[in-house]
């Protein structure tokens, strides 16, 4: 085997060891243009990097001390805490919203984001039931949680593998096919649904085609779930989906049943249904 093939297969392989382990993050203003990038030598050398021991969503059976930084600091001079949306993207194609308000406080009686740094010296484990991505750790970036139930933090605001975060003012403008009808008032069952869906869904799940994502099926095109399921059924595969369908690829493995309370299911099949009458 001649000697620069021998060493270029001995890359590859290294590579695909460390898998993202290597990384750049970006935070960006989209009104502004104003954008922060980071690598991951950077970050582990920030004055700002604290050693933290948490439970981790992804890493359910596995204790880890993991290298952090306080998120709000990567936002100063970037965002409005009062008016922004942050769009994150991972690499495996997950997408979805943050409100920077959950990011950016202070109270001791709230949430607290972090960054999470996956060292290279020291990588993290293998993603848990997770098909082929349980190849790769969730570095290099992963937002992470203390005291997550304090502001009732779902499973979809721990996003693994990161690469960016952008600013996103208004999303009507950007993604009007997603809204329910106007004359909904702000506490009907149809408006509360499209709040779920965009805290849940929004992150894999598509409506009319727009959204953040496309990492799941979109909700409204060709069908509606709530044309082809029954009820029960669509109730159990939001709370448990593994219960109801299960593969080797399956994203939804790490959604868990007691994070949904049987408001938020009402709401959000009000909205699905109400959808319907909205597809183009």
């Amino acid at each position: 085997m001649p000697q620069l093939f021998r060493w270029s297969l001995a890359l590859l392989l290294l590579l695909n060891v460390q898998g993202l382990t290597a990384g750049i993050l970006t935070i960006s203003n989209a009104e502004t243009k104003a954008t922060k990038s980071w690598t991951t030598e950077q970050l582990l050398a920030s004055k700002s990097l604290q050693k933290l021991r948490i439970p981790l969503l992804n890493y359910p059976e596995t204790s880890l001390t993991i290298k952090a930084i306080p998120f709000r600091e990567l936002l100063s001079g970037l965002v409005n805490p009062d008016t922004h949306v942050l769009r994150f993207r991972c690499a495996d194609g997950f997408s979805g919203l943050l409100p920077v308000s959950h990011l950016w406080s202070t109270s001791t009686t709230a949430a607290k984001a972090y960054l999470a740094i996956e060292d290279p010296k020291s990588p993290w484990p293998k993603l848990p039931k997770s098909g082929t991505a349980g190849l790769q750790s969730a570095g290099p970036f992963y937002l992470v949680w203390e005291q997550p139930e304090n502001s009732q933090i779902p499973p979809e605001f721990w996003p693994y593998q990161l690469l960016s975060f952008e600013t996103v003012d208004n999303l009507q403008s950007i993604w009007p096919d997603i809204f329910p009808a106007a004359r909904f008032k702000s506490d009907h069952p149809i408006q509360r649904g499209f709040k779920v869906y965009q805290k849940r869904c929004m992150a894999c799940h598509s409506i009319n085609g727009q959204g953040t994502a496309n990492l799941g099926p979109d909700l409204n095109i060709p069908m509606n779930p709530t044309e082809y399921f029954k009820e029960d059924a669509l109730r159990q595969f939001i709370r448990n989906p593994e219960t109801v369908r299960s593969w080797p690829e399956m994203k939804m493995r790490w959604v868990q049943q007691q994070s949904w309370s049987r408001q938020d299911i009402d709401d959000l099949i009000s909205y699905l249904e109400h959808m319907i009458t909205r597809r183009k």
